[in-house]
C-alpha cells in the first residue's frame, strides 16, 4: 500500500486472511459436529465446562471467593474485579437459567449465587460491607476517622468504599483484618441458607453494583421485599461485628491524636 495509508489500515488488512482461515476452520467443524453429533462447538465447550459451573454455584464457592477477595483487598489488590472477572462466565449461565425457569413459571428457581448475591449481600457499602463503619466513624471521637467517615458517606451509600479502605486504614491494618474477612462471609453464609429456605427470593435481574444494597437486592429479585430486609439485618450483624475492633482502633487514634496537640502545645515553650 502507499506510505500515507494509516498503519491501523494496513494492520486491519494484514488481519484479514487469519480472520478468514479462523471463520472457514470453525464453520467447518460446526458442520461436522452438527452432523456426527447433532451439537455446535460452544454447547461442546459449555458441556465441558459444565461441572466447573455447576460447583460455581455452591456455599463452598461463596466462601471462597469472599476470602480470596477479601485477603487480596487486605494487601491493597483489588481483589473484587479478580473474582467477578473469574466468576462472571458462570454468573451469566447461572442467571439465564434462572430467567428461562422463571419464564417457565418455575416455583423454585435453580440457582443462588449470581451477580446480584455478591454486590448486595456480600459487599454492602463496598468490599468488606463497611457500610455500618460510615457511621460509626462520622460519630467518632477521633478527628481522623470523624473526617473520612463524613467523605465516606455519600460514595458508600453507592457501595464505594476506598476512603474508608484507605482513610481508616483498614488495607494492611491487622487489626481489621478478621471483621474484614469474616462479616461479609457470615453474611452470606445467612443469606444463602435463607435462599436454599426459600425465605429469600433468587436472583433473576442483573443490576448495577452501584445501587444501594437494599434497593439492588430487591430489584435482582422480581422486587422482593425480603431480600431487602435480609440487607438490612446483614448491616446491623456488620456493625455489632465491627463494632469492637472500631473502638479498638479509635482508641489508639484518639490516644495518638493527644499527644500530637500536647507537643504542638509545648513547641513554643521548647524554643
Amino acid at each position: 500500500m502507499p506510505e500515507d495509508v494509516p498503519i491501523l489500515t494496513i494492520q486491519s488488512f494484514k488481519l484479514i486472511v487469519p480472520i478468514f482461515a479462523v471463520m472457514i476452520s470453525i464453520s467447518t467443524f460446526n458442520v461436522f459436529l452438527d452432523a456426527q453429533f447433532g451439537v455446535h462447538f460452544p454447547q461442546l465447550i459449555e458441556e465441558l465446562f459444565r461441572p466447573l459451573v455447576l460447583a460455581s454455584d455452591s456455599l463452598v464457592a461463596v466462601l471462597i471467593s469472599i476470602l480470596i477477595c477479601q485477603l487480596l483487598w487486605f494487601m491493597g489488590i483489588h481483589g473484587a474485579l479478580i473474582i467477578t472477572g473469574i466468576m462472571n462466565p458462570f454468573w451469566m449461565s447461572n442467571l439465564l437459567e434462572n430467567q428461562t425457569a422463571l419464564e417457565a413459571g418455575g416455583q423454585v428457581l435453580p440457582h443462588i449465587y449470581l451477580p446480584a448475591f455478591w454486590d448486595f449481600f456480600v459487599l454492602i457499602g463496598g468490599v468488606g460491607s463497611t457500610l455500618p463503619l460510615v457511621y460509626l466513624a462520622i460519630k467518632s471521637r477521633s478527628k481522623q476517622l470523624k473526617s473520612v467517615g463524613k467523605v465516606g458517606a455519600i460514595p458508600a451509600i453507592f457501595n464505594i468504599n476506598e476512603p474508608i479502605l484507605f482513610g481508616f486504614p483498614i488495607i494492611m491494618n491487622p487489626l481489621f483484618l478478621v471483621p474484614f474477612i469474616f462479616v461479609p462471609m457470615f453474611n452470606a453464609t445467612i443469606a444463602w441458607f435463607l435462599t436454599s429456605a426459600e425465605v429469600l427470593d433468587r436472583v433473576v435481574l442483573m443490576i448495577p453494583w452501584s445501587v444501594p444494597a437494599p434497593i439492588g437486592a430487591a430489584w435482582a429479585a422480581n422486587g422482593s421485599y425480603m431480600n431487602a430486609l435480609m440487607v438490612v439485618f446483614a448491616m446491623v450483624n456488620a456493625y455489632f461485628i465491627y463494632l469492637p475492633f472500631f473502638r479498638t482502633h479509635e482508641k489508639i487514634l484518639v490516644e495518638q491524636e493527644a499527644e500530637r496537640a500536647q507537643r504542638m502545645q509545648q513547641a513554643p515553650v521548647n524554643r
